[in-house]
């Protein structure tokens, strides 16, 4: 079977300039693994007829298909459709179709077509058209030499809607894809180099298949990945991903591209348990995070930013002499605090966090990214000290997940 090489080109002086971070690429890639389709080049290019020109001319000698996305738009900056016709000897034409999608989508918006939207409908004459009902800017596809050219737009809402419903489609229908068959396991509260070392001898074991561990600010993905129409070594790559999870169980909180929130709400919602948050170190992005799932209004009861010793005092009940022996940042404050929302918002689960998030407030003995962090499941209440580092706002990103995850370990006992 043969393999089939991809290549994306990203146009735009925005992303090269690193203005705009080029999710497109990334979202690409994913999608054409998924079907078989392996990507080995990205290139990101300015605006410019010469280099849309070259860009195009490069991938034709060593790429299979192209994917390019940016600089459809109607403005004087956009001048990727001119230099589309020349390179494949096409000039530019009004689409009736496009121009009715346009004309459509224009006035849903309560506007009026202006002559700068009446441009979008002048497409190469060659093109295949890819409509697109959510913006103003078709999709097209040329051909020369055999190689297909996807030309997307660079807003990512789109780019995403044409290649999920229309490309991915005509590039399956159009070549003899590999099976590809790939795994995630999704961990939290261990960093790369000790999970490797926990898996260094199955990783081994099983080399043939691949494996890649890619660090986030919330943990690390595990994503396992291959290709065969061997039933054997389907069976054996089943037999390496059970091996793998088994080994590291206790740090997976998912084996889908989902986040530690959701996965909190889950248990919480599986379960008809209620949330509340007390957040000192973490000021409020516990509630932040939470709250940015859809539904969380039916496990969160709510949440008290008491980063002040006062507000700990007299929304908390924390009491003063506690704070006075112990300090604000203590694992004794942090219990009071777990406490006190818990009964504040009458709720069955809490997490309360407390700590120095720097770069300033450090002593002798409680230096910058001290964190306690303090969890409640009905009466059992737990409390852990924390290191972080310097950095105020990885801390507190830190520190948040640090304080889901607990409570993701007390509801599964863990």
């Amino acid at each position: 079977m043969k393999n089939y090489y991809a290549e994306i080109i990203s146009v735009g002086n925005e992303v090269l300039a690193g203005q705009t971070v080029n999710t497109n690429a990334a979202f690409i890639s994913r999608q054409l693994m998924d079907i078989g389709l392996q990507v080995f080049w990205v290139t990101t290019i300015r605006d410019t007829h010469d280099e849309i020109i070259f860009s195009l001319k490069t991938a034709s000698k060593r790429a299979d298909i192209v994917l390019v996305t940016g600089g459809l738009g109607p403005t004087p900056d956009d001048i990727t459709k001119n230099s589309i016709c020349e390179y494949f000897n096409t000039r530019l034409v009004t689409n009736s179709s496009v121009l009715g999608d346009v004309d459509k989508f224009v006035k849903s918006r309560g506007f009026q077509l202006t002559d700068l939207n009446r441009d979008q409908a002048l497409v190469p004459e060659s093109a295949k058209i890819i409509r697109n009902p959510i913006g103003t800017a078709p999709g097209l596809l040329l051909e020369k030499n055999n190689i297909p050219y996807f030309f997307l737009p660079g807003v990512p809402r789109e780019m995403k809607y044409l290649l999920t419903e229309s490309i991915l489609e005509i590039l399956s229908s159009k070549y003899d894809l590999p099976k590809i068959y790939t795994k995630l396991l999704r961990t939290t509260s261990i960093p790369e180099a000790k999970l490797y070392e926990k898996l260094e001898a199955v990783v081994k074991k099983y080399s043939k298949f691949e494996l890649g561990f890619y660090p986030r600010y919330f943990g690390v993905d595990i994503r396992f990945r291959h290709q065969t129409k061997n039933p054997d070594e389907l069976i054996d790559f089943e037999n390496y991903y059970e091996k793998v999870k088994k080994v590291v169980a206790k740090y997976i909180y998912s084996s889908r591209p989902i986040e530690l929130e959701e996965k909190l709400g889950e248990l919480l919602k599986s379960r008809q348990l209620t949330l509340s948050t007390a957040e000192s170190f973490t000021g409020g992005l516990i509630g932040d995070m939470i709250t940015n799932v859809p539904g969380s209004s039916e496990y969160y009861t709510g949440g008290a930013i008491t980063y002040s010793n006062e507000s700990k005092i007299e929304l908390l009940n924390v009491h003063n002499s506690t704070l006075l022996e112990h300090g604000a940042v203590s694992e004794p404050v942090a219990l009071e605090m777990v406490h006190g929302v818990g009964n504040l918002f009458k709720s069955n689960c809490a997490i309360a966090t407390t700590g120095i998030a720097g770069p300033g407030g450090a002593t002798p003995n409680k230096p910058v990214g001290l964190c306690f962090i303090a969890v409640r499941l009905n009466k059992k209440e737990v409390v852990k000290n924390f290191n972080f580092g310097t950095e105020r706002r990885i801390n507190k990103l830190r520190g948040a997940v640090a304080g889901m995850e607990m409570l993701r370990r007390t509801l599964l006992d863990i």
